[in-house]
């Protein structure tokens, strides 16, 4: 103890002592690391083993598409460009406000509001979002200057001072808001107070009042569900505006400018009813246009400079319905940190309890989410239509055009009145398309199913969408016909209870007769006809792998309190989980506890699992001699069979961010970045 402490006292020996055990820290860690999963992360980081192929040896086996990284980025580049040209979704265009119009000098001047404008969303928080060293994202701001628009610049150095502006939304939630059922207290819209706008700033709007281009911006992301509180309003939920998103739109809307559009950045959809509904308290008649953006990847918003300037028709429709007051959807009640826990008296599963938490959310609506719940209640209800139009604000598959079309079923003769014979047999639905307006552009043809119902039977939605197709682009005046092949798999239902008592359970069509809508979106028909199919069909094996269709999960009904059914909308509306029905029994508990599957290979017939006769096996095969044969090919079989039990472990085991290398077989070490634009 007496050497310690003079250790501690001497300069020179305490220095010797923190760098001994710094660097033993290190040590320790380097060994954990490379004694684990870790490893193969490791190699590739600091070079590790790679397979090594001589000069030539490839040539005209591995064809790669570009030379360099640079090609590739720049071709991945334009690639999202050309979706964002396709997808970007014009919701609302009155007044003429698009595309907009030059002035007498040939000049577009806007003025861009929202603090999110310099901050936009281009992807998921954590690895989903985009990022380049090389190539940083392109901004808004790029995409105006490209397309020859003027702003603002006065709003982008605001929105870009911090100290003048405020601070920017949230990345994502802390780990403070988080925990482990992935449940978030609220976000911050980092949306500017509108009391920081000077009036020398205000000022600055009258040199650029073509447009006032408004963003709102949501972040979503991995680990965690969104919020179902605002960060300002305990009543309201994220995706409604905030009150300084309220502020800016009124404020916005208040001075002179010649048209308000809305700019959505996010890939979970806003609360949009502000843009129909004049009881909304953000409603203003001034809004005169709205465009979905959405998620904008780091070079999409390039595509927005050349729609707001009509270089580019917009030809992109919703992929969702977008509705208004969500906490009257079926999926609200159920959404959130729903923990279980062991019976009263027990915290074992309650949140923050001693042991672990498990947390559930009940799909009580079951089929009816999204389009399907509301055109099928809005079919059901006696005040259909007025009751869809008090709570849809755009259908799903909506999306306008600077032009018009004019749409016909080429081949309704021949399908009207023809029979379904069964499941596995396509039919293919044509429809002429004429641009009938005065601009070029492209539109898309969408086809839904209306199958028989009985109730008490299987559950239906009133449509499903069963195929789609889009025109090249069309000049005025031009026409293009669309085949849709349509597959009645793809309308089946999955019967997982026998509801219709025909001894069957798994996927079935029911007789009766199909009504099939060619249709602008999932509300507005364009023409219908209807085919029959004069006795049930049911589907025994999948049509693509052959494999037996069967009921895995035939009791996973044991948490829900009830089902939604089209036979009672009202009576069956999902209600907010009780304490009570939070409780699971000791036998639910072994469930959640296990590790047992329903992989037969993984259980009790692992014995009947058929190993490869041969392993190990030396056929000289490598992995170049295989490109270009299909999977199915024999060859395949052979090469497997040349790997030892220990390689397969490894290739498995080891693949953190990568793929090992098996340098007998031709096999070499692969990088594999992080999330969904790695």
């Amino acid at each position: 103890m007496a050497a310690f402490k003079k250790i501690l006292t001497n300069r020179r020996s305490l220095v010797w002592l923190i760098v001994t055990v710094f660097v033993t820290a290190i040590l320790v860690v380097a060994n954990v690391l490379l004694s684990t999963t870790f490893n193969s992360l490791v190699s590739n980081i600091l070079g590790g083993k790679r397979a090594i192929t001589v000069d030539n040896e490839n040539t005209e086996k591995f064809v790669q598409d570009f030379d360099t990284k640079e090609e590739a980025f720049l071709n991945a580049a334009k690639v999202t460009e050309d979706i964002a040209d396709e997808g970007m979704v014009l919701l609302k265009n009155e007044n003429n406000a698009l595309p907009l119009k030059k002035d007498a000098n040939g000049k577009i001047k806007v003025s861009v509001f929202g603090k999110n404008s310099v901050n936009l969303v281009t992807g998921g928080s954590g690895s989903a979002a985009p990022t380049n060293l090389d190539h940083p994202n392109k901004t808004l701001f790029d995409s105006l200057t490209a397309a020859g628009i003027d702003y603002n610049k006065k709003l982008v150095d605001f929105y870009n001072d911090n100290g003048k502006s405020g601070p920017k939304r949230d990345s994502g939630p802390s780990m403070s808001q988080m925990d482990m059922g992935g449940s978030v207290g609220t976000i911050k819209t980092g949306e500017t107070p509108i009391n920081k706008y000077s009036q020398d700033l205000i000022n600055s709007y009258g040199d650029y009042s073509d447009a006032a281009l408004v963003v709102f911006s949501r972040i979503a992301g991995e680990n965690w569900d969104l919020p179902r509180v605002a960060a300002d309003n305990q009543e309201r939920h994220y995706l409604e505006l905030d009150n300084n998103e309220r502020d800016l739109l009124a404020h916005v809307c208040a001075q002179n400018f010649d048209h308000v559009i809305i700019l959505f950045n996010t890939s979970n959809n806003i609360d949009a009813g502000f843009l129909k509904f004049t009881d909304d308290p953000a409603y203003n008649a001034k809004i005169d246009g709205a465009i979905l953006v959405g998620s904008v990847g780091g070079y999409g918003i390039m595509a927005l400079g050349r729609i707001l300037t009509g270089e580019v028709n917009p030809s992109g429709h919703t992929v969702d319905l977008m509705y208004t007051h969500y906490e009257n959807d079926p999926t609200w009640q159920n959404f959130g940190d729903n923990s279980s826990y062991l019976g009263p008296g027990s915290d074992e599963f309650t949140l923050g309890g001693s042991g672990l938490s498990y947390y559930f959310v009940d799909y009580e609506e079951g089929l009816y989410y999204g389009y399907r719940y509301y055109e099928t209640r809005a079919h059901e209800d006696a005040n259909g239509e007025a009751w869809y139009n008090a709570n849809v604000v755009y259908p799903f598959g909506f999306g306008l055009s600077y032009t018009t079309f004019e749409k016909t079923i080429v081949n309704k003769a021949e399908l009207e009145g023809a029979k379904l014979t069964n499941a596995l047999s396509d039919f293919t639905v044509q429809v002429k398309v004429k641009n009938t307006g005065s601009v070029a552009g492209k539109e898309v043809v969408q086809v839904y199913v209306t199958a028989p119902y009985t109730p008490g039977g299987i559950q239906k939605a009133y449509k499903q969408l069963v195929g789609f197709g889009k025109t090249s682009l069309l000049e005025p005046n031009a026409e293009e016909t669309i085949s849709i092949t349509i597959n009645p798999y793809y309308f089946a239902s999955f019967d997982s209870k026998d509801a219709n008592g025909n001894g069957n359970k798994g996927y079935e069509l029911e007789g009766g007769d199909y009504i099939f809508h060619v249709a602008e979106n999932s509300h507005v028909d364009i023409d219908t006809f209807t085919k029959t199919l004069d006795t049930g069909f049911n589907i025994d094996e999948d049509p693509v792998t052959s494999n037996e269709v069967k009921v895995l999960f035939d009791d996973a009904d044991f948490h829900l309190n009830e089902r939604l059914s089209r036979d009672d909308f009202e009576g069956t509306f999902p209600a907010a989980p009780t304490d009570a029905h939070r409780e699971i029994t000791p036998e639910v508990y072994d469930l959640l506890r296990s590790y047992k599957s329903n992989n037969p290979y993984l259980e009790d017939e692992f014995e009947d699992f058929e190993m490869p006769d041969e392993i190990g096996i030396n056929y000289g095969l490598t992995l170049s001699d295989l490109v270009g044969l299909p999977y199915d090919d024999f060859y395949w079989e052979c090469f497997l069979d040349q790997m030892y039990p220990e390689e397969m472990l490894d290739l498995a085991n080891h693949c953190l961010y990568s793929t090992i290398d098996i340098a007998s077989l031709g096999i070499p070490r692969t990088l594999s970045c992080d999330g969904p634009t790695g």
